[in-house]
This record gives C-alpha cells, sequence and structure tokens, in this order.
C-alpha cells in the first residue's frame, strides 16, 4: 500500500521545484538541521526552501497555502524561542537574499532584503556616516528579516528604540502569495485599502475593527514601557498613536508623517505569522564618532540594580548588567579571558555604561562625570574607565557573548531561556530584580542575572535540568509565579525576544481574554488557514512541548578514545551547542571557515554538533551524560555516531580549532569530528588517501632517501593523474618537495653545543623533510641563545589525529609522553616550529593519554619563537637578533590563534625591529591534507580568497610571515609569494 505522505511530499518537491529558480530541499539531512534554532525546541519540517529571488518567496508562499502546508520564514537561525522552526517547508533566505539597496544618505534610508545581516548591513552604509539604530548581540549572524520578525533591540534602546521604531515601509507576502505594500498612507489612500475585496483590503478591515472595538483594553493591558514585543502590536494603531516604546527614549520614530493606520507596526514583532517579508525600507542614524564605557564594579547584584538610576541621569546611551557567574565564566573561557583588563577582582555584578559622543573629549567628560557620581552610591568597589578602544571593546565583546557563554556552565543545572526576557519600568528593576531571585530560591534555584539596565530588561535565566522531569516541572511552576510578578509590576513577559513556542500559551494571561481574542482575529483576517508559522503569538504549545531532548529519555555516551571527563561525557560535549549561531559570523577571527565559503547551514559549526546530537538522541540505551565518554576505543557493535549522513555535515570541517575559542560556549569539533571519524570507518575501509595522511612519519623518511625521483614525480602529469585517481589528491594542487639532507640527517652529523640551558626540539615530519632550512634557523637562533639544543625524536600524530586514527594516534601518544616524560618534569622546553604539532602536545596529548606526566609535556611545550620573545622580555635572555625593519604581515595557524594566540609569534618578529600586522584574515583553507583533497582543494582555495588572499594583494610591498606550513604552501600556491617562518627572521632577518 502506498505512503500517502510520501506521496504528498514528493508531489510538494516537484510543485516547488518547478516553480522555484533556488533550492528545493526536502532530503532527511537538511530537515534534521533546520529542524533546531537556538531555542530550547525542535521540530522537524517537512523541508526546506532556499529562495534565490522575492520571486521564489511568493511562489514559495502561494504552493504552501494552496496545498495547506505550513511555512516559517526563518533568518540566521537565532531565534532562542522558537520562532523560526516549523513543521512544513523552512525559508532560508540568508545564503542569496542577502542584496543592500542604494542608499539614501540624505534621507538616511536603504532597502534591504531579509537575508541581510546586520553586521554587512553597518559595514555598508557606515562608509555614509550611518548605521542601523538597534544593535543585537546577534549582529554578526541576525538577519535584518529575523529582526523585524522579532522586533529587536539591542544594547542600546535606551537611544534607538527597537526594530519597529526604525521600519519605513514593508514589501511583505500575504498568506495567498500577494506580494503587498505596507507603508505610511493619507487617509484617502487608507479609505482605498478599506474597500478593496482582497485579503490585503480584509487586513484593514478587521485590524480597524479590533482596533476601535478593543482600544480600551488594550490601552489598560499593553506596559506603558520601552521593551514590550510579546503579542501583536495592537497598541501602536489604537487611538491613532504609536505603542509607547519609543517613550523613554531619545530616539524619535522612523518618520514623523506617518499615518497613524500604517500597519507597518503591526508586522514588525509579528513573528511571521501575518506575512512573509521580502524587503523593507529602514531608516539610519548618524553612527556616533566616539564611545566610551565606564565600568563600575559592586559588592552585590542590588547594588548594582541600585546604582543604574544614578547612570541614567547622565544620559548614557547603554548600561548593562553583568552578574558574577558570567563574570567567572569569561575568565575559564580560553579567548574571553583575554578580554578582562576592564574587570578587577571578582565582583558580585558590574554595569557597562556607555557614552556616545562628536569627539573624544566629550565622551571622556561624561565618564569623569559619572565616575565621580558614582562615588557617592553605597557598594560601588571601583569605576574603571574605558574609552580607549582596546579597553572598550573587548569588554563589549564579553557582554555581546553573554549568552552562549552561559551553556559553558558546568554541571547537569544549566541557564534555561524561558523567563528570561521579562522587562520592567527601569526604576522599579531593583525591586522587581529582588523578588525574582527570592522567587528562584523558593523553587530550589538560582540563575544569572545580565542585560540591559537601561530599560528594564534583564535577561534572568534560572539553573534546571531540563533531562529532569522534576525540574520540567519546576520551570512552568517559575513561570506561573513569574507571570503574576510581571503583571503585579505592569510588565512585559518578553522585551526582546519575542514569544515563539516558549512564551506564546502564557499570551492570554499576560494580555487577558478580549486583548488575546483580538490577537486570534488579527491572525485570521491575515491568515484564515493557518499556514505562517502556526502556534506563535496566538494558539501555541504548551511551552514543555518539542523539546530537543524528550525529559526523562535516556541517551549514551558512544564508546570513545579522548577523555571527555572535563565536559562530563561525550553527550554533554555536544549539549555545549546551544545553537545561537556564532559560527554563522563572516569577519573577524575564524569561525567557521567552511560556512564562509559555502554559506550552507550544513557547514557551521552548529550542523556538526546537532548532528551528533540528533544521532545519539535517536539511540537510546543509557542514562544521560552517565558515561566517562573516555577508554572505550573499540566499543562492542557499532557506535551510535557512525551514521553515514553525519558525513555529509562533517565533510567540510578543516579542524582548524577556531570554534574551540571562537563560540563562547567552547565546543571544540574539531576534536568531536576525530572521534566520529574513528567510528564511522571501525567498519568502513579506509580511502587510500587517508592511509598516506596515517603514514606520514613512516613515508616521509621513504620518500627523503630518493628525494630526486620522488619530486621529479611530484610534478609528472601521469604521476599526479594517478595520483588523483588512486589517493583523491588534487592535481591542481603543488605538492611539497622532500630534502634527503634533512633536518635530522643535518642534525646528526653536527658538533652542536653545550650549555646549562636545555631544550628540547620537536622536530616534526612537516619541518623535518619538507622544510628543513626552519629547523637550521631554529637550531642556530637558539645556540647563538646559548642553548643545549636536541631533537625531541617523537611524532605527535598531528595527521592521525585528523583522519580519525584515534587508538594508533593514542599508541603515539604514550610513546612520545614515555619518552619525553622526564625532560618534561625537569622543566625542561619543548619548543616546536609547527604549531598544528607542537599544540597537539599540548591539547590532544593529554586527553588521549590523560595523566600527570601528559599534563607537564604540555605545560613546557611551546612555538619556539613565542619561548625566545618570551625569554627576552621576561628573563633577560640576551639574543643578537640581525635588523628586519619594515612591514611584516603575520598570518597565524588557526590552532594557534584559537589555543595561545599570535601575540608570541608577533612578539618575535619585533625583536628583529619589524613593523608588525597581525592579519585578521580568518582561516587559509590548506588545513593540512584538507586542501591537497581533490573533493577540497575548491573548497580551500575559496576560504583563502574571501580575506587572506585580499589581504596579501593589498600590501604587495611587505614581507609575509606564516607560521604554518599549510599556510606558507597555500600562499604560494594562490600569490606566488614565499611566506617566512618567524624564527627565519630571527636567524637571518629573512635575507
Amino acid at each position: 500500500m502506498p505512503d500517502f505522505t510520501a506521496v504528498r511530499r514528493d508531489s510538494l518537491v516537484r510543485y516547488l521545484s518547478r516553480h522555484i529558480a533556488g533550492e528545493v530541499r526536502f532530503d532527511d539531512t537538511s530537515r534534521r538541521l533546520y529542524a533546531t534554532d537556538a531555542s530550547l525546541y525542535q521540530v522537524e519540517p517537512l523541508g526546506v526552501v532556499v529562495p534565490k529571488t522575492p520571486d521564489d518567496l511568493t511562489a514559495a508562499v502561494q504552493i504552501a497555502a494552496e496545498l495547506q502546508v505550513p511555512i516559517t520564514a526563518r533568518g540566521g537561525g537565532t531565534s532562542l524561542s522558537g520562532q523560526s522552526i516549523g513543521p512544513g517547508i523552512v525559508l532560508d533566505c540568508s545564503k542569496y537574499l542577502h542584496h543592500v539597496g542604494e542608499v539614501d544618505v540624505t534621507g538616511r534610508r536603504v532597502r534591504v532584503q531579509p537575508g541581510v545581516v546586520l553586521d554587512h548591513l553597518n559595514r555598508a552604509v557606515g562608509k555614509y556616516g550611518l548605521q542601523f539604530g538597534p544593535d543585537v548581540a546577534t549582529a554578526s549572524r541576525a538577519t535584518l528579516g529575523g529582526m523585524i520578525g522579532n522586533n529587536s533591540a539591542g544594547a542600546r534602546s535606551v537611544v534607538y528604540g527597537k526594530t519597529v521604531d526604525h521600519v519605513r515601509s514593508l514589501t511583505a507576502v500575504l498568506s495567498d502569495g500577494t506580494a503587498t505594500a505596507f507603508g505610511p498612507l493619507t487617509a484617502t489612500e487608507y479609505q482605498r485599502k478599506l474597500e478593496l475585496r482582497t485579503r490585503e483590503g480584509e487586513v484593514y478591515r478587521t485590524t480597524a475593527a479590533v482596533v476601535e472595538e478593543c482600544a480600551d483594553e488594550i490601552d489598560r493591558r499593553f506596559p506603558k514601557i520601552i521593551r514590550q514585543v510579546s503579542g501583536y502590536n495592537l497598541a501602536a494603531l489604537a487611538n491613532g498613536r504609536r505603542q509607547p516604546a519609543g517613550a523613554g527614549s531619545s530616539h524619535q520614530p522612523a518618520d514623523d508623517g506617518r499615518s497613524p493606520q500604517t500597519l507597518v507596526p503591526l508586522l514588525v514583532g509579528s513573528e511571521g505569522t501575518l506575512a512573509v517579508m521580502a524587503e523593507a525600507e529602514l531608516a539610519l542614524v548618524p553612527r556616533p564618532k566616539y564611545r566610551g564605557l565606564l565600568v563600575p564594579h559592586f559588592e552585590t547584584l542590588q547594588a548594582a540594580l541600585d546604582a543604574v538610576a544614578a547612570c541614567l541621569e547622565q544620559g548614557p546611551s547603554a548600561v548593562e548588567l553583568l552578574d558574577r557567574m558570567l563574570i567567572d565564566l569569561a575568565r575559564e573561557q580560553r579567548s574571553l579571558r583575554r578580554h578582562m583588563a576592564a574587570i578587577q577582582g571578582r565582583p558580585a555584578a558590574l554595569l557597562m555604561v556607555e557614552f556616545s559622543g562628536d569627539t573624544e573629549a566629550e565622551v571622556s567628560h561624561q565618564v569623569e562625570k559619572l565616575s565621580r557620581r558614582l562615588q557617592e552610591v553605597p557598594g560601588m568597589t571601583v569605576a574603571v574607565a574605558a574609552v580607549d578602544p582596546a579597553l572598550r571593546d573587548p569588554v563589549w565583546d564579553l557582554r555581546r557573548a553573554s549568552m552562549p557563554l552561559l551553556y559553558g556552565l558546568p554541571g547537569d543545572r544549566k541557564p534555561v531561556t524561558f523567563v528570561e526576557d521579562c522587562a520592567v519600568a527601569p526604576e522599579r528593576m531593583p525591586e522587581f530584580a529582588a523578588r525574582f531571585r527570592d522567587l528562584l530560591h523558593r523553587h530550589g534555584t538560582d540563575g544569572s542575572f545580565y542585560g540591559h539596565a537601561s530599560v528594564g530588561c534583564l535577561h534572568i535565566r534560572p539553573l534546571l535540568n531540563l533531562h529532569d522531569p522534576a525540574d520540567v516541572r519546576t520551570m512552568r511552576a517559575i513561570t506561573e509565579d513569574v507571570t503574576d510578578l510581571v503583571l503585579s509590576f505592569s510588565g512585559s513577559l518578553s522585551g526582546e525576544h519575542g514569544d515563539g513556542m516558549v512564551r506564546s500559551e502564557w499570551n492570554r494571561k499576560m494580555f487577558g481574554p478580549v486583548v488575546y481574542e483580538a490577537f486570534r482575529r488579527v491572525k485570521r483576517a491575515f491568515d484564515p488557514d493557518n499556514v505562517l508559522n502556526p502556534g506563535k503569538v496566538v494558539d501555541g504549545p504548551a511551552m514543555e512541548e518539542n523539546f530537543r531532548v524528550p525529559p526523562g529519555a535516556v541517551v549514551p555516551d558512544p564508546p570513545t578514545v579522548f577523555d571527555y571527563s572535563a565536559q562530563g561525557g561525550f553527550f554533554k560535549s555536544v549539549e555545549l551547542c546551544n545553537g545561537n549561531g556564532a559560527c554563522r559570523k563572516t569577519h573577524g577571527g575564524a569561525m567557521c571557515p567552511s560556512y564562509r565559503a559555502t554559506r550552507e547551514e550544513k557547514d557551521t559549526t552548529r550542523a556538526r554538533a546537532n548532528a551528533l546530537r540528533l544521532a545519539l538522541v535517536g539511540t537510546g540505551g543509557g542514562e544521560v551524560g552517565q558515561g566517562q565518554g573516555h577508554g572505550h576505543g573499540r566499543g562492542h557493535g557499532k557506535s551510535p555516531i557512525a551514521e553515514r549522513w553525519i558525513h555529509e555535515v562533517m565533510d567540510l570541517c578543516l579542524s582548524c580549532k577556531a570554534c574551540k575559542a571562537e563560540c563562547p560556549s567552547n565546543v571544540d569539533v574539531a576534536k568531536l569530528k576525530a572521534e566520529y571519524l574513528q567510528a564511522y570507518y571501525a567498519r568502513r575501509p579506509r580511502p587510500l588517501g587517508h592511509l598516506l595522511v596515517k603514514n606520514i612519519d613512516e613515508l616521509s623518511p621513504l620518500g627523503a632517501r630518493w628525494a630526486r625521483l620522488t619530486n621529479w614525480l611530484s610534478r609528472r602529469r601521469f604521476a599526479r593523474g594517478l595520483l588523483e585517481a588512486l589517493a583523491g589528491i588534487d592535481r591542481r594542487r603543488s605538492l611539497p618537495e622532500l630534502h634527503r639532507d634533512h633536518l635530522r640527517a643535518w642534525f646528526a652529523r653536527r658538533a652542536g653545543s653545550v650549555s646549562d640551558r636545555r631544550v628540547l626540539l620537536l622536530d616534526d615530519c612537516f619541518t623535518t623533510y619538507q622544510e628543513p632550512h626552519i629547523g637550521r634557523a631554529a637550531v642556530e637562533v637558539l645556540e647563538r641563545a646559548g642553548c643545549e639544543v636536541e631533537l625531541a625524536g617523537v611524532c605527535c600524530g598531528r595527521a592521525m589525529i585528523s583522519k580519525g586514527f584515534l587508538t594508533e594516534a593514542r599508541a603515539m601518544a604514550r610513546k612520545g609522553v614515555a619518552r619525553l616524560a622526564a625532560a618534561a618534569a625537569a622543566g625542561v622546553p619543548i619548543l616546536g616550529l609547527e604549531p598544528s604539532c607542537i599544540l597537539t602536545l599540548a591539547d590532544e596529548w593529554p586527553e588521549l593519554v590523560p595523566g600527570p606526566e601528559a599534563k607537564a609535556v604540555a605545560a613546557v611545550a611551546e612555538p619556539v619563537e613565542a619561548w625566545v620573545a618570551r625569554q627576552v622580555r621576561d628573563n633577560g635572555l640576551s639574543l643578537e637578533v640581525p635588523r628586519r625593519p619594515g612591514k611584516v604581515l603575520l598570518h597565524p595557524h588557526c590552532h594557534q590563534r584559537a589555543l595561545i594566540g599570535p601575540d608570541g609569534s608577533a612578539d618575535a618578529l619585533r625583536l628583529a625591529g619589524a613593523d608588525v600586522t597581525v592579519l585578521d584574515a580568518g582561516c587559509c583553507g590548506m588545513a593540512g591534507a584538507f586542501g591537497y583533497e581533490k573533493g577540497h582543494y575548491d573548497v580551500s582555495v575559496a576560504i583563502a580568497n574571501l580575506e587572506l588572499v585580499p589581504a596579501l594583494k593589498a600590501d604587495p610591498d611587505a614581507a609575509v610571515v606564516a607560521t604554518g606550513t599549510s599556510c606558507r604552501h597555500q600562499i604560494k600556491d594562490l600569490t606566488g609569494r614565499v611566506a617566512l617562518h618567524p624564527i627565519e627572521l630571527l636567524a637571518s632577518g629573512g635575507r
């Protein structure tokens, strides 16, 4: 008997494919990866449509309406409330519909498509001294379509209000598939709209009737505060006035001539339930020329909240709150700990008070004035001025990272997003927060407190374990009490995150039956068949439905080789990813290089974590997170993560480790991928290319012995064709030359020096056989510095790890630790030239062979040039360095950037008198074997061409230094320029 669901789905796919120029994806992998966003929830869609043109949007909605299939418009998938997931068709506009129109500089206007990312918009209009007012923490990946759907605000809403205050007009697709323009109307135009016998006319008539009939109740039930985004924005239409969201902010509405009949304020914040945005005209604001922060520290959270009123007296552009939980977590996070310069000691809470102005002197005066004022405030311990961008920007970035940072909190209980968006009048916020904390204590828990103190919107996340059914019941009980508390303060349950799946069911209670029924009437007028993002704002499901992991579910930890005890097991390591989408940023740092090249959701860090989680949750068989996840290299039976579909998701991961540092939750996908490959190939044959990579430590000396023949063959077309056919090594990629007179051979025949300053030099395979001149330069520099150099004589196993040969890598690590343990215990430095190799000793070895000896080895492992620079700076090491004046562009290896940073290499170059610019140009795209492989070569080149190659071309006369052998190879292949290793400049000035 035919599966009629499958038949219907196949018909829908054919229908969509005939009418849409973009991509129609109803495959299982796409459906799984679009089933989640940054919320607690998971709803697998019927399929995904990636529209390429505005006509695609219209066609998709028309088809969905005709076939009665729900449709959900998705922005960057960063929704905390579940707005961007649904059971029907998910529209992803971020890949193609991201055009920024011509900027009207005089009128301060710009038109955008829904997939435009906020940071991209601000870069486009910034050259005119303009910006979009609302500035959400997720600006690096939040789309304007999502911000309009959510009525987003951000940290500076005390000045700029919310998104609704900046949307001039909209083009939106109604539920019948008609593209409709919404904007300011004259009285005559409005009357004509009322007379239309179309869906558009029905919308205007119904909203007019609802507002007229319910005006008094709307006025009574809607909170009179800046931050209110729950429900439909009927208050903006009632009595011919705007919602008082702008009241209290210094920003004026986007257009003073807007008619009260415009429906734009109703559509903004409607979460895609009334129409699908196709284009928006936005109002822009002047970009402040200068910003500065004052960061007052407080003995208690209550003292910080009490001080907000004094801060607001001075007219700041933002007042943000951070509590001790976040400050402590930031100190433990490997990338954010470098952002703590403005934070002294361990305060219970701090405020970030920002001032903006036209001159630096003006801003500095405001900062100083507030600092003096706060000396009178009880509980303040110190106030740090951060006007210099070098001090100001890192601490502001720390605030932006707050939400995902919380998911790194150890233990079963995590800060949970469900009552995290309450807003009250700022003057009542101290009392509200105190009563909120008392409420949490009554329910046997506590929470993190941070957020937008200037407008009374605090993001308070209770600590709960939603895998535990008892805590799920506590979640509902807390919400019952919190809604009562919010109503007693005439506040809002949502100040910016919206209703979605977590709060929609509470709208009846928050607004009362009359206004709630008005919401439902508006929804029916716009969407009588309930196809547009159903279950959001009105008629929502219970907040406990559709969790990613059902409460009480049993989720096994698979057999693993790496140690995951620090995270509480493999599953909990995967669950560090909450879906916040920081991996979708396209500028700054390196995460995530494959997504930057393809703009595909499946190529994000979160997709890889989601894939592993889905595989584990679908298996059953053990208590959640009970296993320590270590030492089971070859378990019985097939590993639950060894699924074929996951291979497609993992395939373009470069194992760059950027996520380990740049994701505030510290999701280590490079480690997870290696574990996946170990499991996947446990019962499958390995490609020949994998075996070549695995055995590079044995093949390299063999190739070096016959270097002349090996190098000759590597340049012959027939040999490259054969290598491509058999091992998948792309013939377009040049191969490195091997040297018969390699580093070990050279070192063995020389006398060397004797000194009481002993160091071990890690003679990795790449330096030893491919670039021995770099090894010789290192020995020269170290001996010139008075060191006795020995070769470590071990292989790190980096190549094995990259291909998931983890049991073999563990055996190699054991041998290496045994060989180096005595020297490490004596404090002998172990210095490396190839960052990926020396940092394998520091990062992977302690997790492959846990124990004090591996930790001791890790503690003394360091890049050679960084060690030299530090010894000169801190320990008085005497070293004569040839002068190399002039500009030097330094491109750090991704592992170095993620784990230790590039400062050591830059300091070493400055010893030679170089003018060093550390490039923030992403990943080079090579990633060891990745850039050689036929299936990856094009992506590898595309990644390099995004930022690195343009950065080098922009400065053709500068010397280029790259710490990684793969980076140097890519630079030579794509630009023709020879990049040096830092140690070469110290040895000979780069000559």
